[in-house]
């Protein structure tokens, strides 16, 4: 091969150079075209995400929550029925299926198996009865009450609950994916009135995503 380069013409010597370059860039284009299409990244396991918010949270409380702060930390600790997907779908949640009525008055829900609270305790229908009732009275003052006025919730089974409206709300979907539901067996023993000085507005237990883990503040 050498003796063969040696033979080569200066013009035939940059046509060999030219082709080598050619076939040099196909191949890695090649190796860079493979290598997008079979490997794919998985993120590392640990590290930490740092995520900063205006505001010092008061309220992590679906039923309570009034700032950004707190609505953006509610719905990371807190779980509804639905919930809507960064397209803005809505799927279930704690939801397992749902079904609506034909003349859309009826809303039946059926809750997925096992779920747990982050203390470990199992979720019910009763907590979603619990939420709702809360979320109604009036004494509570809650900012979400008007988008569940009207509504009547009812057990029909230890998974199942249905939810009657006296007309047709096409949004309704959307107000069972903003609402996240309580431990009926924390805020059960907490009065109305106490609501709003619980120590659990500031260190939810929930059954969304992410749970408080530490709480620090300012000296």
């Amino acid at each position: 091969l050498q003796t063969a380069f040696t033979s080569f013409s200066p013009f035939q010597k940059k046509i060999f150079y030219f082709f080598s370059f050619v076939w040099g860039a196909s191949v890695l284009g090649l190796l860079f075209i493979l290598s997008a299409h079979f490997i794919v990244e998985v993120p590392r396991t640990g590290g930490a995400l740092v995520e900063g918010a205006i505001g010092t949270p008061r309220f992590i409380n679906p039923l309570l929550a009034i700032s950004d702060t707190d609505r953006d930390l509610s719905a990371l600790v807190y779980s509804g029925l639905m919930r809507a997907t960064p397209s803005g779908e809505l799927i279930p949640d704690l939801a397992e299926k749902y079904s609506v009525s034909p003349d859309g008055l009826t809303y039946t829900f059926v809750l997925k198996e096992a779920l747990k609270w982050h203390d470990g305790k199992p979720i019910t229908v009763d907590d979603i009865l619990f939420t709702v009732a809360k979320v109604k009275d009036p004494l509570l003052k809650s900012p979400r009450r008007a988008s569940w006025e009207g509504v009547n919730a009812e057990k029909i089974d230890e998974r199942t609950i249905e939810f009657a409206l006296k007309q047709p709300y096409s949004p309704f979907l959307e107000n069972t994916a903003s609402l996240g539901i309580l431990p009926a067996h924390i805020w059960g023993k907490i009065s109305v009135e106490q609501f709003g000085f619980a120590k659990f507005n500031v260190t939810p237990i929930g059954s969304g995503p992410y749970k408080i883990a530490e709480l620090h503040t300012d000296n």
